[in-house]
């Protein structure tokens, strides 16, 4: 059966744990070996002159190890489980030492000007140009970026979120006041001559129409039946179809001389009529009050909420698809857009001087707000450990150079001791 994989964090402390392990052996054998050196020359120092000197070595480094050995010890644990005073100091104070680390964090790393002088001195704008120049990183950027966004899809397709958001778009399109800006913007058409070539385009349609023969025949037939009294002698469809090639071109002769004249007295007549319309939508309140009530009656039919959910689903279902493609055209949209960012933060300097700048002043507005509470998170989290956990990390984490201070004193004691023993016999 495979194994799961460790963590790299959990592969560096089993590093560290046997590396720790090691040191201690050899601090141990160094003991031993002095142990034995101390003895083997005080038994044999009548055989050479240099023994007395190599046992007062052997012996200083012995108890400048064995002190060394107790120190250390003492710093997580009793010594041969004797219950001293004194020892076993940080699981005793764990309480304390947490305190204290937190506070030591807190004010001394957590201040909001180092963070604001690191920021400025990492350049997140240069730093954030450089790496999103790069295809791959762009690439996973919008990878990220579209994760993000198929799972906000995928929540807003629930029906409590689908219901909550059809709601608040009705709510957002009551709220709209038709009747003003549809004021301004007859306002707009009638100074910019729109609303003439407009009627430019139904006066040459209208005269198309009245061309067809079609409508001619049912213009006949309209006024034939208004005219009884010709039916008697037969006369109802030839005077039909005479009043209508007359009325035809009559109408066909007045549509012309419409567009054909600027100045038509009709046109005028429209362009007032338009102007008129254009104040009553800004200042009669009963139109207002009509439309309002017409937005109100639409907004509430089940068609017009049916069409909103069945384009919002379509939308989303068709967002998720795109995404989801391995030839994404939002991803690709997104890759290029993040290269594009890159780009322009590495030659805009303004636009990289305004993101240091933000990023500066957000770092020390958030460490000024929550250093407190990350002070005491540390703290908190240090007391929670159980004794054993905690003495096993922190030995692991610093032990490795305790060992070495170990392996230091007893060399050094042996040196002092070979000193002392030397300048003992000089003064004899």
């Amino acid at each position: 059966m495979s194994q799961t994989p460790r963590q790299p964090a959990a592969r560096s402390f089993d590093v560290k744990a046997q590396r720790l392990r090691l040191l201690k052996r050899n601090a141990t054998l160094l003991l031993v070996l002095m142990a034995l050196i101390m003895l083997l020359a005080t038994y044999f120092r009548g055989a050479h002159p240099s023994l007395p000197y190599i046992a007062a070595f052997a012996e200083a480094a012995l108890v400048g190890g064995l002190a060394d050995w107790f120190a250390v010890t003492a710093l997580f644990r009793h010594p041969l489980n004797l219950p001293i005073p004194h020892t076993a100091i940080i699981p005793k104070n764990k309480h304390r030492i947490a305190d204290s680390l937190g506070e030591f964090i807190e004010t001394h790393f957590l201040s909001s000007e180092r963070i604001m002088a690191k920021v400025s001195e990492f350049n997140p704008a240069r730093r954030l140009a450089a790496w999103l120049q790069v295809d791959a990183n762009a690439k996973a950027g919008a990878d990220q970026v579209a994760r993000l966004m198929d799972f906000i899809l995928q929540s807003l397709t629930e029906p409590a979120m689908a219901l909550r958001l059809r709601g608040l778009l009705l709510q957002q399109l009551a709220q709209i006041d038709l009747a003003k800006p549809a004021g301004e913007i007859l306002a707009v058409i009638r100074q910019s001559g729109q609303h003439q070539v407009m009627l430019d385009a139904v006066l040459a349609h209208l005269e198309q129409e009245l061309q067809q023969p079609a409508v001619q025949q049912k213009l006949a037939a309209i006024i034939a039946a208004e005219f009884d009294y010709l039916r008697w002698i037969s006369l109802d469809a030839a005077g039909g179809r005479y009043m209508a090639k007359k009325l035809v071109h009559a109408a066909g002769r007045e549509v012309q001389n419409m567009r054909e004249s600027s100045e038509h007295p009709l046109r005028a007549h429209f362009d007032q009529e338009l102007g008129k319309l254009q104040q009553n939508l800004k200042h009669d309140a009963s139109l207002q009050a009509a439309l309002q009530l017409s937005q109100q009656h639409l907004l509430a039919q089940p068609s017009l909420l049916n069409a909103i959910d069945s384009m919002w689903l379509r939308m989303v279902a068709w967002l998720a698809d795109d995404l989801a493609a391995q030839d994404s055209v939002l991803r690709a949209k997104l890759a290029l857009s993040l290269q594009q960012l890159g780009a322009r933060l590495s030659d805009d300097v303004v636009l990289a001087d305004w993101l240091n700048r933000h990023a500066r002043v957000a770092a020390g507005v958030l460490v000024k707000k929550y250093r407190r509470q990350i002070g005491q998170f540390i703290a908190e989290q240090l007391k929670a450990w159980d004794d054993g956990v905690m003495v096993e990390r922190l030995e692991v984490s610093v032990g490795v150079d305790l060992q070495f201070v170990r392996l230091n004193g007893t060399l050094v004691g042996g040196l002092i001791g070979v000193v002392l023993y030397t300048g003992h016999q000089l003064l004899r």
